[in-house]
């Protein structure tokens, strides 16, 4: 099992220099399980990901793209994906099933005008679309995948992706599990927590725990960590977590490695080695806290 790191940043992509070492690209992950490729969602990274396949020796035809959910910043690279166009191709993508629309017609919404000039009937590769949901089990050549519910806006899906190799967790949006509770419909923000009964308090305690078995024991645990503590408290209907969060879960999961993801679009490299530096000084004995950069490769040693 083998992980690559293609856009790390939340929101929208970003090209600035004191960014260049973590990268500007919106999220992307590819997973390589002997010839089984998976991709973890659509950001602009997934670009760069089919430009570098089409160049190699033998370029896959065979792709299964897992999408968290279907903000703009995690789709905005799938009309420009290279394979999209190949014949040979055949690409199974997994989303969230909703009831205000189909991941069919949300992708091909994207795809039309008046934003771009193309629609899926351009695109030559064999599309096919899967909607699946929480607690979801699925085997895809020898990974077998595994999904819970984020606490997102519009709700969102967490995925487990393990092999014999190895085991990934990855979590790119979530707010925490304690006061806010994020459902279909947009959360008119009054400063006041929404979750105030004892059942939504039950569900946020149930989301949570799903959330830590999805991640226990991870080989490496990708997990949302857009915002800072202080942003966190200016910023708590927004649906993301702090580093701080982030480390509290992999702890409680006892993942070997935690991989900060999903970078506010205005933080700097500088700003997120302090963050690594913090957040891995304050972390339990045994546990390994990075933030993720584009070209990072995963792999567990034998």
């Amino acid at each position: 099992m083998r992980v690559r790191i293609w856009g790390t940043r939340g929101s929208y992509p970003v090209a600035n220099a004191s960014m260049l070492r973590y990268g500007g690209n919106t999220t992307c992950v590819e997973v390589e399980a002997e010839d089984h490729h998976i991709i973890l969602n659509a950001g602009t990274g997934l670009r760069m990901l089919g430009e570098a396949l089409r160049q190699s020796h033998a370029p896959p035809n065979r792709f299964d793209l897992l999408i968290t959910h279907t903000h703009w910043d995690h789709i905005i690279g799938f009309p420009f994906f290279a394979p999209l166009f190949d014949p040979n191709s055949k690409i199974d993508i997994y989303g969230l099933a909703r009831t205000q629309s189909s991941l069919r017609t949300t992708l091909a919404g994207a795809l039309s005008d008046p934003l771009l000039p193309l629609t899926l009937d351009d695109l030559r590769a064999q599309i096919n679309f899967f909607e699946i949901g929480a607690g979801h089990c699925l085997e895809l050549g020898p990974v077998r995948v595994r999904t819970a519910l984020a606490n997102h806006p519009y709700r969102a899906l967490a995925y487990r992706l393990e092999t014999d190799q190895g085991v990934l967790t990855f979590i790119p949006d979530t707010g925490p599990f304690h006061t806010v509770l994020f459902g279909e419909q947009r959360i008119e923000w009054t400063g006041q927590p929404t979750a105030r009964s004892q059942s939504e308090l039950r569900e946020l305690a149930a989301m949570k725990e799903a959330i830590l078995e999805l991640a226990y024991r991870a080989d490496w645990l990708i997990y949302d960590a857009q915002f800072t503590d202080a942003q966190y408290a200016r910023f708590p209907h927004w649906g993301h977590s702090s580093a701080s969060q982030a480390r509290e879960i992999a702890e409680a999961a006892q993942v070997r490695q935690l991989i900060l993801f999903h970078h506010d679009p205005h933080r700097t490299d500088a700003e997120l080695d302090q963050i690594v530096a913090e957040q891995q000084a304050a972390a339990v004995p045994g546990l390994i806290i990075s933030a993720a950069f584009e070209g990072m490769e995963l792999a567990r040693k034998p």
